[in-house]
């Protein structure tokens, strides 16, 4: 797969939504595509944008969804994995916000492809391989989150907590960098706490 950076995110009201989003251009290899265009298609419409795969341009949407308390995950309270310890379940639904960004995105998106000759555009559902951020959100005080800005539990002082599940929001860009700047700040703030005796 290879990316492209297309637009960078704004916060623009005006727009109708707030936070932000970017496109970026993709290169997917033909299964990819296939699986990303519309899982478990069938039919002459999904083969024939599949015969044309050699002049096909992907594109993703990036965008920032709003917090909320009902996007969490908990564990089922009868389902058992192959150990015998409950499984996930990943709550998750848009909040309007996130349509409207949405909705604004494949318009750009479609806008942008046809300026350059696009003849057809396949604006896709989105899919439930996410970035899934913020279930163990950074705080300054713990009724609002889990951890510190070190990324340290508020309720077990020698717990730390090292992925984007620190985030206080899913952002507008891809979760990498930051999570890694993170724990190497977070390793240093650990190594100067352990040498200083207070962990």
């Amino acid at each position: 797969m290879t990316r492209r950076a297309g637009l960078s995110a704004r916060h623009d009201p005006s727009r109708g939504f707030v936070g932000g989003y970017e496109l970026e251009t993709l290169s997917l290899g033909l299964p990819f595509m296939a699986a990303f265009l519309n899982p478990g298609g069938w039919g002459r419409g999904f083969t024939t944008a599949l015969d044309h795969y050699e002049n096909m341009a992907g594109m993703w949407i990036v965008g920032e969804d709003i917090p909320q308390a009902t996007n969490r995950i908990t564990l089922h309270a009868e389902q058992k994995d192959q150990w015998g310890l409950p499984i996930p379940n990943v709550h998750y639904s848009d909040h309007p916000n996130d349509v409207a960004m949405r909705d604004h995105a494949y318009k750009q998106g479609v806008a942008m492809y046809e300026a350059v000759g696009a003849t057809r555009a396949f604006p896709t559902p989105p899919y439930p391989s996410t970035h899934n951020l913020g279930t163990n959100r950074m705080s300054e005080k713990p009724e609002d989150g889990v951890c510190n800005k070190w990324g340290q539990t508020h309720d077990i002082a020698n717990l730390f907590i090292s992925d984007g599940s620190q985030f206080t929001t899913g952002a507008a860009e891809n979760p990498t960098l930051t999570i890694v700047a993170l724990a190497i700040r977070q390793a240093d703030h650990i190594a100067k706490e352990m040498a200083a005796g207070t962990i």
